[in-house]
């Protein structure tokens, strides 16, 4: 069977690439290399019986100036990890978030960010994990940083309580 992004990935990296379109790509990705396919490996970078893969990789350089260290990087993560503790439609399709050596859950609010000790890694790039509802739910992401409208922003960092 041929592995297939679930739609919550192909939509959200859509929302990324157009919101920041000189962004790098160096550390995209969303099917497994050979060391995530390893014998015990339960990586979501991995198709499931049905070819489903339920991960993709962003890289944080988001382009120039502000957006280029890092920071931008972790204002995306935050809200990825908000959205999914929210009770807005399509939340439920986020499992959880890494960068920085740190691990995410919006289900899981009392450890927003857990550190997982240095080496764990994901500090080149944001690894978001879906869950099966992403699989076929291809709807926007509100997120405020992937847009550009300033009273979507506001309405969306609202909704998020940011």
């Amino acid at each position: 069977m041929n592995p297939r992004l679930c739609s919550a990935g192909i939509t959200l990296r859509l929302q990324i690439n157009q919101r920041f379109p000189n962004r790098s790509r160096r550390s995209d990705g969303w099917i497994g290399d050979a060391r995530h396919r390893k014998k015990g490996s339960a990586s979501q970078h991995n198709p499931d019986e049905n070819g489903w893969v339920r991960a993709i990789d962003i890289d944080e350089n988001m382009g120039r100036g502000r957006d280029r260290n890092g920071a931008t990087a972790k204002e995306l993560a935050d809200q990825l990890v908000a959205y999914a503790g929210s009770s807005l439609p399509g939340a439920d399709r986020i499992l959880y978030v890494v960068y920085e050596n740190q691990i995410a859950s919006g289900t899981y609010r009392r450890w927003f960010w857990k550190w997982r000790g240095k080496g764990y890694g994901h500090t080149a790039h944001i690894h978001v994990s879906f869950t099966k509802a992403g699989d076929r739910n291809g709807d926007l992401f509100p997120l405020p940083i992937l847009s550009t409208d300033p009273d979507e922003r506001k309405e969306w960092a609202a909704a998020l309580g940011l």
